[in-house]
């Protein structure tokens, strides 16, 4: 199948039938269109998980267990919405039951020099640093929200998922959604009134 065999794509993901065809071929055992599923949509992943679990090694393993998942999961697969809208489901609920295990938000903290020193993940974490103040200011009002606050938000604001797709991936209603995201923005508005 030509499609499999094409290179990395750049930029915007490619379309959803071209997405669609990988994971045909992945069912079949090709290993090689698998790789551009992980290659398409790890990064962003990776990026949304750790947004949810401020720190960066956590948030590469919950990467990597979701796509073991997914390749295990493939053979019942079958399409009901976007490929990326079931992907960021398993991730995301991956990571709210590790954060749900913590019973306690992460120790490691955006401003912490001890985070800088063991992530490994140098150059994120530069570009992250040499964000200007209200940057700064915002990633650390994120993470004071409650974590039902802080996915509901990342998912909202970040990913543009509708409440309805942010409930399925929350296993919630979408009042509560939307009461989660009313209350996570009166909460930036409040810690962040300095910068508005």
């Amino acid at each position: 199948m030509t499609d499999s065999s094409q290179s990395k794509p750049r930029g915007e993901p490619p379309g959803e039938e071209i997405i669609q065809q990988w994971i045909k071929a992945s069912k079949a055992g090709n290993e090689n269109a698998f790789k551009h599923l992980v290659e398409t949509f790890a990064s962003r992943l990776q990026a949304i998980l750790y947004r949810m679990l401020l720190n960066w090694d956590d948030a590469r393993d919950v990467t990597q267990e979701t796509f073991v998942q997914i390749w295990r999961s493939l053979p019942r697969y079958e399409p009901r919405g976007k490929f990326q809208s079931w992907l960021f489901q398993i991730g995301t609920r991956k990571a709210l039951d590790l954060l749900r295990k913590r019973n306690r938000r992460p120790e490691s903290s955006m401003d912490d020099p001890d985070h800088v020193s063991t992530t490994g993940e140098k150059g994120v974490v530069d570009f992250v640093i040499a964000r200007n103040e209200t940057m700064v200011a915002i990633e650390q009002a994120v993470e004071k929200l409650t974590i039902e606050q802080r996915t509901a938000f990342i998912l909202a604001e970040f990913e543009g998922c509708s409440h309805e797709e942010i409930a399925e991936t929350m296993e919630t209603s979408v009042k509560s959604v939307e009461m989660h995201l009313y209350r996570a923005r009166q909460n930036l508005r409040e810690k962040l009134k300095a910068y508005l």
